[in-house]
């Protein structure tokens, strides 16, 4: 019955689709025989998302209607595209029937918004003067996608996936378009960066690092604070997977110190230092992330989405590390003082915690030969990425060497790289996330995006510097909306990073503003990102006093990095 009201159509093929589709609910008809009705629609409505003769679009408005005699193409077009959607549902639901609880395939409810914004974007907006029909079907398929990372019907590489299915099978792109990205380097790099992080687990150096920190500085609350803080800092130099960094690696350290402290949520004591060395854990990430561009794998990104739209970085380490070390080092002395007073342990030493540290540095044992290598490797690999620019071998090829090198000696093996399934899901989607946005680029979106948000701001006789801090605040403000920093970075970077400049910021500062922002905000919410989700299921913090402390985080970092980054940018020479 919810299907027999729910499916209607405008034309004549939509009707009777409908009607059969009714029919086979009643019956419980076999799932193959729905889907078979559904490959006839399409089939019998020309396949309706085929590229225009014209060239105009990647939908046919027009001649694949014809000899139906359509007066209205593009009316019709979202009448039969809105029923196949219906009718997918329609099958998706039916599937999920019959599996029941053993159902693995996407969430109904999460995927049908994002059908239907795809849908109102591409059919009841108008399209832009000055933007193509293929560009505007690019647009509501890439919205849709993002939609879907932020609701997850589906893990986000299989998201991905299926949007650039719908690309090529509409011919918004090409088969070839679609996958040019996983040639990037930069795709590479991020995907040997999760193998380094598996190292840096498997050898347990980064552990050896954090316990030896608190060995020597975890007397008291706020020394504990700061020596993990630092610890992960240098472990950021060469582990640029943040949420790896900060949920597998810290957080399981964070949390034995809270406990052996006496600090456990689950008995009532979360306030006598874990909330306080929780949240220090948290903002850390955020500060080293910014520092090194090895501290996060979205820092690649932006580089690559800034090359696309003709602002180019010399000497990236170098010249990454010279922009951040300073505000977020002014960060790093920040961050515990601001949870001191946002979160003030009731405890304010932990004389416990050198003795947990050191135990089980006992119970690791010296030094093995697989963190030797594997520390020789990674101090080899930063001193190639810091110097790449003299001795001219490209980053991703440093880390292919550096991976081999590892995977020769057996400190990684190939089995630990096949069966890293974040790594691969990562890959997958972030690949597909870069060719989709880049096809927004060629296609013209982003400079019409840009263009008109520009004007406005013109109209509005903002001048630079407020224009700079209008768009800014904007980028910062709508991660409230975003689930992952990479759907945020990917959807949004280009066209922001456009508008600084239109607006007078010169191109470099404007490049490294945007990219510092990306991951600050990553702990407005406890949904900001992959590492808030972790932290957050430990219960050491409340979700009022989490999202207190991510709008506080976010004006003491804003202060402080227009402050201390103006003065010392313009001390380098960078303003």
């Amino acid at each position: 019955q919810m299907l027999k009201g729910s499916l209607t159509c405008s034309n004549g093929a939509g009707i009777q689709v409908s009607a059969q589709l009714s029919s086979f609910a009643k019956q419980r008809i076999h799932v193959p025989i729905l889907a078979a009705a559904i490959v006839t629609f399409l089939l019998h409505s020309n396949r309706g998302l085929i590229k225009s003769p014209s060239g105009g679009g990647s939908v046919a408005d027009g001649a694949a209607f014809a000899s139906i005699g359509l007066v209205d193409s593009k009316v019709r077009l979202g009448a039969c595209v809105g029923s196949f959607q219906v009718c997918l549902l329609a099958c998706l639901y039916l599937l999920k029937r019959r599996h029941g609880q053993k159902w693995q395939g996407a969430n109904i409810n999460a995927l049908v918004p994002c059908m239907a914004i795809g849908w109102t974007i591409r059919f009841l907006c108008p399209v832009p003067a000055g933007v193509t029909d293929q560009a505007w079907s690019m647009l509501s398929i890439f919205v849709s996608m993002i939609l879907a990372v932020v609701l997850r019907p589906l893990p986000p590489a299989a998201t991905t996936i299926v949007a650039l299915s719908a690309v090529v099978f509409t011919g918004t792109a090409t088969l070839a378009q679609g996958l040019k990205a996983f040639t990037e380097e930069v795709v590479w790099l991020v995907l040997i960066a999760f193998f380094l992080a598996e190292g840096f687990h498997k050898t347990g150096l980064g552990d050896r690092i954090a316990l030896n920190v608190i060995r020597v500085v975890g007397g008291t609350t706020l020394g504990l604070a700061y020596g993990l803080n630092f610890a992960e800092l240098v472990v950021a130099a060469a582990m640029p997977c943040s949420a790896a960094r900060a949920a597998a690696m810290f957080y399981p350290i964070t949390k034995s110190v809270c406990k052996a402290s006496g600090s456990d949520p689950n008995e009532g004591t979360e306030s006598k230092c874990g909330k306080f060395l929780v949240e220090c854990c948290y903002q850390a990430t955020a500060t080293s992330s910014c520092m090194f561009l090895t501290g996060a794998a979205q820092n690649y990104f932006v580089l690559k989405l800034a090359d696309d739209v003709g602002i180019h970085l010399d000497h990236p380490f170098h010249t990454w590390f010279v922009a951040a070390v300073v505000p977020a080092f002014v960060s790093f002395l920040l961050t515990p003082l601001v949870a001191l007073k946002l979160m003030p342990p009731e405890s304010r030493t932990t004389p416990d915690a050198p003795k947990v540290a050191k135990q089980r540095l006992d119970e690791m044992g010296p030094i093995s030969d697989d963190e030797k290598v594997f520390l020789f490797v990674m101090l080899g690999m930063v001193v190639l990425w810091a110097s790449s620019s003299l001795i001219h071998v490209k980053p991703a090829i440093t880390a292919f060497c550096g991976l081999g090198i590892l995977l020769l000696t057996g400190v990684i093996t190939w089995e630990d790289c096949a069966k890293n399934q974040q790594a691969w899901s990562t890959f997958v989607s972030f690949a597909t996330l870069v060719g989709l946005a880049e096809m927004l680029k060629i296609l013209g979106i982003v400079e019409w995006l840009s263009s008109v948000v520009t004007s406005k701001i013109r109209a509005a006789g903002l001048a630079q510097v407020p224009a700079f801090l209008v768009i800014i605040t904007s980028y910062w403000l709508i991660h409230y909306l975003f689930a992952s920093q990479v759907a945020h970075v990917s959807a949004l970077f280009q066209p922001f990073l456009v508008m600084l400049v239109e607006t007078g910021t010169p191109k470099i500062p404007a490049l490294f503003a945007l990219a510092f922002v990306s991951n600050l905000f990553a702990t407005l919410t406890p949904y900001a990102s992959a590492q808030s989700a972790v932290l957050f299921a430990g219960h050491y913090i409340t979700p009022v006093e989490w999202y207190k402390a991510g709008f506080v985080y976010m004006l003491a970092y804003y202060i402080e990095w227009l402050v201390v980054g103006a003065a010392w940018w313009r001390l380098i020479g960078l303003v």
